[in-house]
């Protein structure tokens, strides 16, 4: 009888057969797994691999980490520790035994808020409210943000210090709320209608919502999936700003763009308004570098040319001359300087004007009125000081003239007949009428007697 049955089955399989099948049974229905229990009988060997049972109050079960898995791993598990441990469901052929492989270590309580996060993170994912094709594009020229974040933290102060450095003319509003503990899911959903509110009378170009770093529970409001919805709605771009840098929450990914930090959040925001002061600031080198250049070949022209005085009174009259080819020639650079100066800055308008941030660039405009009313103030001032440098080599000559001499008590006598000086009294007879020129006067006399 046994032997008729043998004959007719012919599915006759090899236990190996049999465990290799059941081994992809085991591979295909349990891939990727979450379980949680005590270990025990934690053992690690020279290989690097990790060998422990995971149990509750009725079963147990094998498990294994491999080397390749639990080397990024800072703390070995212990006996009697409570873990959530991610992996798949395998068996060792050879001996029929099956185990569970481990991919991923995470001690209760947290690892369930991380098994919690991962599954929303990958169910929002597939649905396509993390993709590039929903980013807003954050403005450059920016006037109005809006701050979600606790009254009370540093992190408002941080974002409000960067701005007042890199950004003054940008205006911040707060709007605050709980950033963690009960209530605050709500309250920052609620922060959004807030802002809706306001946007209709400020205009509202960027929110940014931030706090600072904590722990995954610290940080679990910002994994609401409410929260990620009215983000991923909302029609003002967000900027998402929670924890530190290795800190990454719902709110980063579904956010039009995500920041480090809070303070890096301010720099991103003030980054155009940087670079334009930084090209202002430029412009205004440059310009200094060329005046000063211009007025240093002009003053050594002019100190070249009042030493090669010669006779007075004509270097007073080719001083003159010069003076005024100088001046007109200094009036002409400046003001050809001016033109090009104004040139470049009405191009700069130009190129901000076609963002048309009104605001911004009448701001820009005053700023360029106030440097060009320094310039000419600064051109002015130049002109005065050659001024007064030509009044001095005037004064200089005027100590060097005739008329000082007379104007010490000295005089002039001629005839007033042939208007010849006289430097003889034998030139002279009794009856002739003489003119004698002092300082401010002429005096005629008459040769009543010569002595």
């Amino acid at each position: 009888m046994s032997e008729f049955v043998q004959k007719k089955n012919t599915n006759i399989i090899s236990v190996t057969e049999l465990n290799t099948s059941a081994k992809k049974l085991l591979e295909n229905d349990f891939s990727s797994v979450w379980v949680t229990g005590e270990v025990s009988n934690f053992r690690s060997y020279d290989s690097g691999h990790w060998y422990f049972k995971i149990k509750d109050k009725d079963s147990e079960i094998q498990c294994v980490m491999f080397k390749f898995r639990n080397s990024s791993i800072n703390k070995k598990p212990l006996d009697g520790d409570n873990l959530i441990l991610k992996g798949n469901v395998s068996m060792y052929v050879a001996r029929g035994s099956y185990q569970f492989q481990v991919d991923q270590i995470e001690y209760a309580g947290e690892g369930v808020l991380l098994k919690n996060f991962e599954d929303l993170k990958k169910r929002l994912t597939e649905e396509g409210i993390f993709d590039a094709e929903h980013k807003k594009i954050i403005p450059k020229l920016i006037k109005n943000i809006a701050v979600i974040t606790s009254p009370n933290g540093a992190v408002i102060q941080d974002i409000k210090n960067v701005l007042s450095r890199r950004a003054p003319l940008m205006k911040v509003y707060l709007i605050p709320s709980l950033v963690q503990g009960e209530g605050s899911e709500i309250n920052l959903i609620d922060s959004f209608e807030k802002i809706l509110k306001l946007h209709k009378k400020e205009k509202i170009d960027v929110v940014v919502i931030a706090r600072g770093g904590g722990s995954l529970e610290d940080l679990w409001s910002f994994n609401s999936e409410k929260l990620a919805r009215k983000i991923h709605e909302f029609e003002i771009p967000v900027i998402s700003a929670i924890g530190h840098e290795t800190d990454f929450t719902i709110c980063d990914f579904v956010s039009d763009l995500r920041a480090p930090t809070p303070s890096s959040a301010a720099e991103i925001l003030s980054g155009f308004f940087v670079n334009i002061i930084d090209s202002i600031t430029l412009y205004k080198s440059q310009l200094k570098k060329e005046l000063n250049s211009k007025l240093l070949i002009l003053s050594n022209s002019l100190e070249m040319t009042s030493k090669s005085l010669i006779n007075p009174q004509t270097k007073l009259k080719e001083d003159s001359l010069r003076t005024d080819e100088l001046s007109n020639k200094l009036k002409y650079l400046l003001n050809s300087f001016v033109t090009e100066k104004k040139y470049l800055i009405e191009r700069n308008i130009l190129t901000i004007k076609k963002l048309n941030p009104k605001n911004y660039i009448n701001t820009v405009n005053n700023q360029i009125s106030t440097l060009e009313k320094s310039l000419k103030v600064l051109s002015k001032n130049i002109v005065n000081i050659k001024k007064e440098t030509f009044k001095g080599i005037v004064k200089e000559l005027e100590a060097l003239s005739p008329l000082e001499i007379l104007a010490r008590g000295y005089s002039i006598t001629k005839i007033k007949s042939s208007q010849r000086i006289i430097r003889d009294s034998k030139n002279l007879k009794i009856g002739d009428i003489i003119s004698s020129v002092v300082a401010d006067s002429e005096i005629e006399s008459k040769i009543t007697k010569i002595d």
